[in-house]
């Protein structure tokens, strides 16, 4: 994933043709997972007062997400990411932040975080200083009513943009999202096996992807390998984690174990790799049903 400004998201789209357009971002991808798992997730953003913006609150709404977003007028635009897909599912991302560099508390604040069962935090966040106020509002409401607070590190190269910023926020929260790759940034562990053990501490829940080979979830106290999800075909891998992630939450949010909230989570992210776009295609309420995983998990 490469930043890019206003000029060069306009040169792309004058050389590529046949885009597919999406609400998306990580944690809407998120939410976009969890409504169709069957939950009720709020998003929490920004856009500008302008086209995209309109149609992205349409479309995350029209999937079951409520939308709290901010609107910022005239410049910048609502943000952009382009995400370039070849023939074997090769990515090149393009992101143009645009109205996103600035979330206001307010927003927040119409969320409800005190009734909420949990808040899911991506790690790009720490690239717009912007979002510095809403983010600590949401982990300071959710821990006073007892919430779940869940982080993702998003991104190796963020690891590497903002190590220490990322190694203190992660230090409040009490489930973390990486892959295999980003774990291994974070911790500085020279193989998958030292990550794990580093990333262990008293209170937090882990969960580490490991593409094809599947996930690893820890509580602390016992781990639970998961299996990836067969799938057919690869057509792009856009969102996996982030279907992961909803996976994973619902599982847990709902009493789930911790296998079998990874199983959830493998299940989300496979139909999400099996065509264009990260956004399911299909329920994944009724997947879930249909391959053993529905609610109440016993």
């Amino acid at each position: 994933m490469t930043l890019v400004d206003g000029s060069q998201i306009a040169k792309i789209l004058e050389l590529v043709t046949g885009w597919v357009q999406v609400a998306g971002g990580s944690a809407a991808n998120t939410a976009a997972g969890l409504a169709s798992l069957g939950d009720r997730p709020v998003f929490v953003g920004s856009v500008a007062e302008d086209a995209l913006g309109e149609g992205y609150e349409r479309d995350l709404s029209a999937v079951g997400v409520r939308c709290e977003l901010g609107r910022l007028r005239g410049s910048p635009p609502t943000g952009q990411c382009l995400v370039m897909v070849t023939a074997d599912s090769g990515r090149t991302m393009a992101t143009n932040l645009g109205a996103g560099v600035v979330i206001g508390p307010d927003a927040v604040e119409r969320a409800e975080v005190a009734s909420a069962a949990a808040v899911y935090i991506e790690g790009y966040v720490l690239d717009s200083p912007g979002t510095t106020d809403a983010v600590e509002l949401a982990i300071e409401q959710a821990r006073a009513s007892g919430v779940l607070v869940a982080l993702s590190l998003s991104d190796p190269f963020l690891v590497e943009r903002h190590g220490e910023a990322l190694k203190e926020l992660a230090d409040r929260v009490d489930l973390l999202f990486a892959n295999e790759e980003e774990a291994r940034r974070f911790t500085g562990a020279a193989d998958l096996s030292a990550s794990l053990d580093a990333l262990e501490r008293p209170g937090l829940m882990t969960a580490v992807t490991l593409g094809a080979q599947g996930a690893v979830l820890s509580d602390g106290s016992q781990r639970a390998t998961v299996k990836a999800w067969s799938v057919g075909r690869v057509d792009d891998t856009t969102g996996a984690g982030d279907l992961f992630a909803a996976g994973v939450l619902h599982g847990l949010v709902h009493g789930a174990s911790l296998e079998v909230a990874g199983r959830l989570g493998a299940l989300a992210a496979a139909e999400i790799v099996s065509h264009l776009g990260a956004q399911p295609n299909a329920s994944l309420k009724a997947l879930a049903a249909e391959n053993g995983l529905a609610r109440p998990f016993s």
